[in-house]
């Protein structure tokens, strides 16, 4: 009986002190968000400008359409990258200059947003070759796609692998497959890249090779990190001024397509 009385009071105890606790959900202020990417392969340069939303808003996030962008190359040439509505900013027909860097200057009610990026040369593909592999860690038996390039010599070189199955390209960032040359420089890069589920005899794949600066680089890797969100909570570190998020990437890139056997 003593035990059963000290149930009931330690119960009655607990239910007098419990109370409602109001957690404090305050929307942050929002930031704005530059997403620029000016791609060598089609020469177009393409941004998008929006402000970030609350983490829990279930609404598209608001555009900005009143933005002055332009696009400085090194000979000090500068271009308008004009309004296409939606937040969507387009250049085309703008030829690349490689190995060279490329300034990019967001003026939004007065107040200036710069950027820097190298356009580094196109590295090339070599013909796709897969290999067959038993399931492991849970998955089926299947083929990976095989990685060959051969990587400039005495130079630093940072690299992103999309791939492609049967027309679907993988082009998210959690898909990117980043690549250095710390430890390959000037020599044959090759290397199995695998995929979950592993690919099937007659799928057609697609690779592509995008030569990226350094500092696009380690953003990407920072974002994989910590979720793959393009523009993530934990705010990774960017080429833009004024703190705000997004990125600039002027990138070259190669192609190659296969068949697995």
């Amino acid at each position: 009986m003593k035990n059963v009385f000290y149930l009931i009071a330690f119960g009655l105890i607990i239910i007098s002190c419990q109370k409602e606790i109001d957690v404090d959900l305050n929307e942050a202020d929002p930031k704005i968000v530059i997403e620029a990417n000016y791609t060598a392969e089609d020469s177009t340069v393409r941004v998008q400008i929006t402000k970030s939303t609350n983490y829990f808003s279930l609404t598209a996030a608001p555009t900005i359409d009143n933005a002055i962008v332009t696009i400085t190359d090194v000979n000090g040439v500068e271009s308008t990258i004009t309004s296409i509505g939606a937040g969507g900013y387009e250049l085309i027909s703008y030829a690349p200059i490689f190995n060279t860097t490329y300034t990019m200057k967001v003026v939004i009610d007065g107040v200036e947003y710069i950027a820097q990026c190298d356009m580094k040369s196109p590295v090339q593909l070599e013909d796709m070759t897969f290999d067959f592999y038993p399931g492991f860690f849970g998955s089926s038996e299947g083929y990976a796609s095989n990685l060959r390039f051969y990587d400039p010599a005495d130079t630093t070189n940072f690299y992103i692998v999309v791939l492609g199955k049967n027309g679907v390209i993988s082009d998210s960032l959690q898909n990117f497959i980043l690549q250095d040359d710390q430890l390959t420089d000037g020599n044959l890069v090759e290397r199995p890249l695998f995929v979950n589920p592993l690919y099937n005899a007659g799928d057609v794949i697609d690779m592509e090779l995008r030569s990226l600066d350094s500092r696009m680089f380690y953003y990407y890797a920072e974002i994989q990190s910590i979720g793959g969100a393009s523009a993530a909570p934990a705010n990774p570190e960017n080429n833009w001024s004024n703190n705000i998020l997004g990125y600039f990437n002027a990138y070259s890139n190669s192609r190659k397509q296969g068949i697995v056997p």
